[in-house]
Formats: C-alpha cells, sequence, structure tokens
C-alpha cells in the first residue's frame, strides 16, 4: 500500500471513529431526541443546523486567520479541509485529537506541524476564553438568571478569566512557544479585537440555532439570553477535557441556564436536539470541504519565501 492510500485509510478510519463515537453520545436518548424533533418539527431542525453550520463556518474562517498570523499561509478551500476535518476529533475523549489531527492534515498542504498547532491551540483559547467572556456579560446584563451563589460575581469572574486569556502578550508567548524559533506571531489588539467580533457573531449564530429548536407553542428567552447560555456552556463543556465534544457537562449547564424560560422538562429537549443539530453540522461541513478539496488539483508543496516559513499559497 503506497503512502497516499494510507493515509487515505486513516483519514476514512478516523472519520468513522468519530462518527460512531458522536453516535454513542446519545446513547439510550434516542426516543427523547425523536420525540423533541416531533414537537419542534422538521423546518426548525433544520434552520437549527444551517445557524450552527454558519457559526462553524466563522470559526474556520478564525482558524485560517490565526494560521496566517503565526506565519503560514494556506488557501481557503485546503484550510477548511484542514480545519473542519479535524474538529471532528472533538468527539474523541481528551482536547488534543484536533489539534493532532489537523496538524498532520496541514502537513498534506505544507503546513508546517508546529504552525498548526499553534493556530490550533490558539483557536481553542480564544473559542473557549470569548465564551466566558461574551457568556459572562451577557449574564451580568441579566439575559439569563443564574443561581443566587453566583449571581453577584461569577458573571465578572468569568468575564476576568476570559479576557486575560485574550492579552496580547500571552497569546504572543503561547504562539512563539508552540511555533517555534523565528517566528514572530503578528497577534496585536487589533488581530484580537477582530478574534472577538467574529466569535461574538459565532455565539449568536449558536444562540440562532438554539432558539430555533423551542418549540413554536412555547414562550422562546431572547436572542442574547440563548447566545449567552450556548457560550457559557460550551466554554464548560472545553474545560471538561474527558468528556467528548463535552457531552454531558455542556447540556447540564444549557438545562441549568434554559430552565427558569423552559422548565427542565423544555430545556432538557433543547439541549439534547442542540447537541444533534451541533453533531450534524460538524459532519456535513467536514464532508462538503472534503468533496470541495478532493475535487480540486492536489496540493503542491512550495519553497520556503523569503522571510517567511513554509506554505502553501492562497487560492
Amino acid at each position: 500500500m503506497t503512502r497516499r492510500r494510507a493515509l487515505h485509510a486513516a483519514r476514512v478510519l478516523f472519520v468513522l471513529l468519530t462518527l460512531a463515537l458522536a453516535w454513542w453520545g446519545f446513547r439510550g436518548r434516542w426516543a427523547e431526541v425523536g420525540d423533541a424533533a416531533s414537537a419542534t418539527g422538521p423546518l426548525r431542525v433544520g434552520g437549527a443546523v444551517l445557524c450552527a453550520t454558519v457559526g462553524l463556518g466563522l470559526t474556520g474562517v478564525l482558524w485560517r486567520s490565526l494560521l496566517r498570523w503565526v506565519g503560514s499561509q494556506v488557501g481557503a478551500r485546503d484550510a477548511a479541509a484542514v480545519f473542519f476535518v479535524g474538529q471532528l476529533g472533538k468527539y474523541v475523549p481528551g482536547s488534543v485529537w484536533s489539534i493532532a489531527v489537523q496538524a498532520q492534515l496541514g502537513r498534506r498542504h505544507g503546513v508546517p506541524a508546529r504552525s498548526s498547532v499553534a493556530a490550533s491551540s490558539l483557536f481553542l483559547l480564544v473559542h473557549t476564553a470569548t465564551g466566558l467572556v461574551v457568556g459572562g456579560l451577557l449574564a451580568a446584563l441579566g439575559a439569563v438568571d443564574l443561581p443566587s451563589g453566583l449571581a453577584a460575581l461569577g458573571p465578572w469572574v468569568a468575564v476576568a478569566v476570559g479576557a486575560g486569556s485574550l492579552a496580547p502578550p500571552l497569546l504572543r508567548r503561547i504562539a512563539a512557544r508552540l511555533a517555534g524559533p523565528g517566528v514572530h506571531a503578528s497577534l496585536g489588539p487589533a488581530e484580537v479585537a477582530g478574534s472577538v467580533a467574529v466569535m461574538a457573531l459565532v455565539w449568536l449564530a449558536y444562540g440562532g440555532s438554539l432558539l430555533l429548536l423551542v418549540p413554536g407553542d412555547r414562550a422562546a428567552p431572547s436572542l442574547f439570553a440563548a447566545a449567552a447560555a450556548f457560550a457559557l456552556a460550551h466554554a464548560v463543556g472545553v474545560l471538561v477535557v474527558f468528556a467528548p465534544a463535552g457531552v454531558g457537562a455542556r447540556e447540564a449547564v444549557l438545562v441549568a441556564l434554559l430552565a427558569p424560560f423552559l422548565g427542565v422538562p423544555g430545556a432538557v429537549a433543547v439541549a439534547l436536539l442542540s447537541r444533534l443539530a451541533h453533531a450534524v453540522a460538524d459532519f456535513l461541513t467536514a464532508l462538503l470541504a472534503s468533496v470541495v478539496a478532493s475535487l480540486a488539483a492536489p496540493p503542491r508543496q512550495h519553497s520556503r519565501q523569503a522571510g517567511e516559513p513554509a506554505g502553501v499559497r492562497g487560492r
């Protein structure tokens, strides 16, 4: 078997493994999922998947920008193939699989493994930190009801931790450590502000996805409440590293924050459907990115340009 075929077989096995693990995450709950989907309706569920896909697409834009800021250029089509397929690694327990797979896939497109690791690690940090900042700010403004013990200081602690994690000097140090010597990351206030703006749109898209999963005959929370609930829940899910894709932890936080609006049974139904909508969006996006990349000409390695690391010219 040639190396090319071996790598292709490994990618297929990886996708099948993540699909099986995503399916396993719903074990014993498919009846609940079916009931919730029936109550919500196919159009609303489809709209939720679409909103989740829009949010995912924006995260791909952010990852490609981070890759460029740590010194590697890759075209949009190739970046999508690397990022979205690699993101399926989050369904494997542990927080490093996506990063490892993206590093391996990136090498095929001329991206140094250390650059991919740096960009993916920064992406995970920015993703989580902005969830804390956006969710914390909205919670502090009263978008969601928090338990009495957390209502006063909890949101501001989340904002402080998230904002501190986004400090440009910290991000540059992380990038320099991971990307290797000779790499000077372009991560100043403008780049960080742009990243926060993109992620704010992502959280709003995910909040819109959540809202669409509330049955039409029920009073729904506001878009800001839904965005705050999802952002905080997602951040907690990332921090619980042993849970694949934050399964369990994310839903627990979602239920706690949505229950005042929907009641516990309604919040549980929405949380389950939200997990399904995001899983469908993840796999559809990865499939689309793979198909588009496979229809294009095979990537070629390019020589190192003067003054910049090896990479692939943008397409």
